[in-house]
């Protein structure tokens, strides 16, 4: 007569649920890690992209105005193959407004960007304007419009007497 196996116990639900956060936390710190070492690779790159995008955002400001810009830029965007192009595309917008003639009333109705859920809305409906209606790209780059309007207000903390 053999002795039958002793039964296994079941794995407690804590324990289950450690390990899948445990998982869950090592992927995310290699995609963190990922993101980190890709950057850093590809810096030089990246940098070079910017000011490529600056460049040509400087020459076109010359001979237009800032909605010229805007257009300009969706129309680029359009064509981009990725996140580096897109990227690229909202420089040159941001870059293109700040040195452009003045267009009357470009800036009247855009909002603040720290109003997000006007923000969005106006992005939306500006992108619609502009003849793109849903158009992931035409509102990510259309961001740069309120970016350029309202850029951030440098603050400055008093020196403290010693």
């Amino acid at each position: 007569m053999s002795i039958p196996p002793p039964k296994k116990k079941a794995m407690p639900w804590w324990a289950i649920l450690l390990i899948a956060f445990g998982a869950l936390a090592f992927l995310g710190l290699l995609a963190i890690g990922g993101v980190v070492w890709w950057v850093s690779a590809n810096k030089d790159r990246l940098i070079a992209v910017g000011r490529e995008g600056s460049r040509e955002a400087e020459a076109f400001a010359r001979d237009h105005d800032q909605s010229e810009c805007v257009d300009e830029g969706i129309r680029k965007v359009a064509s981009c193959d990725g996140v580096l192009c897109e990227a690229q595309m909202k420089i040159f917008t941001t870059t293109c407004i700040r040195d452009a003639r003045r267009t009357p009333g470009f800036c009247d109705d855009v909002p603040r960007m720290h109003d997000i859920v006007n923000t969005s809305r106006w992005v939306l409906d500006e992108c619609s304007r502009r003849g793109k209606p849903n158009n992931s790209r035409c509102t990510r780059l259309v961001q740069a419009v309120p970016e350029a309007c309202h850029p951030p207000v440098a603050t400055e903390e008093p020196d403290e007497e010693e």
